[in-house]
């Protein structure tokens, strides 16, 4: 049976924390945007092979996950657990791509007709692009947001901040692909469903931007804590395609 709802899913904390500066617990393997990245032509590919510049963060009461750096990939083991992944970039990039390639062992617990309700928000996988804009945390929130999200909305130019999340997300029945909505907790969160895993667990996406946007981070998700369920998930690869000059 699944886990009994819970009142504010894993998801949805880091959108009440950016609003409102909720508690929240970090555990980063870097405090400085990673150095430049492989670059091929207009496009790079996040490093999937060293932990070095990605931040591991950690939800309040919830299990984290176990995480695994190689030269195959990036291995996420979700068992009852939750925790982001994110890489900021070394510099602002206008993105008008995003490509992954990756596959899940093991089953999410969860109808596809109830994915994403509030005590059934889990998903084996999303990946997030943080888009700049002109939200930034002042004042009261500054006050007592967490020292990882004040990090966050400084990889922003000087004078901007961030806009929102966008979140692409590997769903369970082909009947969700293109799906999309504005979380019901924060627009700050915006997602659509862009892929299912195959029979044989693999799952792979191209996404194109029109008009490109301008990103700052890569934000990985796999949920489990919600459902109580137990997979792994392999990322293969993760490009992003930058936008050609004018």
């Amino acid at each position: 049976m699944p886990a009994q709802p819970r009142v504010v899913g894993t998801l949805l904390l880091f959108g009440l924390l950016l609003g409102t500066g909720a508690a929240f617990a970090v555990r980063a393997h870097a405090t400085q945007a990673g150095p430049p990245l492989q670059t091929e032509a207009l496009s790079v590919t996040i490093p999937l092979d060293d932990d070095e510049n990605w931040q591991l963060l950690s939800y309040s009461n919830i299990p984290s996950h176990d995480v695994d750096f190689s030269p195959l990939g990036l291995r996420i083991q979700v068992d009852h657990s939750a925790a982001p992944l994110v890489y900021p970039l070394s510099a602002p990039m206008a993105v008008a791509r995003l490509m992954v390639r990756g596959r899940v062992d093991g089953d999410l617990r969860v109808a596809p007709q109830r994915q994403g309700e509030e005590g059934f928000d889990d998903y084996v996988f999303r990946a997030g692009l943080v888009l700049t804009g002109s939200r930034r945390l002042g004042g009261f929130r500054r006050r007592f947001a967490p020292e990882w999200v004040r990090r966050l909305y400084a990889l922003a130019l000087p004078n901007q901040g961030i806009s929102n999340v966008r979140f692409f997300n590997v769903g369970t029945d082909p009947g969700q692909i293109g799906q999309r909505r504005v979380h019901p907790l924060s627009d700050l969160l915006e997602e659509e469903v862009v892929a299912v895993p195959r029979a044989d667990g693999a799952f792979e996406f191209d996404v194109p931007l029109t008009p490109p946007v301008e990103v700052v981070a890569v934000w990985l998700s796999s949920d489990g804590d919600d459902t109580g369920s137990v997979f792994t998930v392999f990322v293969e690869r993760i490009t992003l395609s930058g936008a050609a000059a004018p």
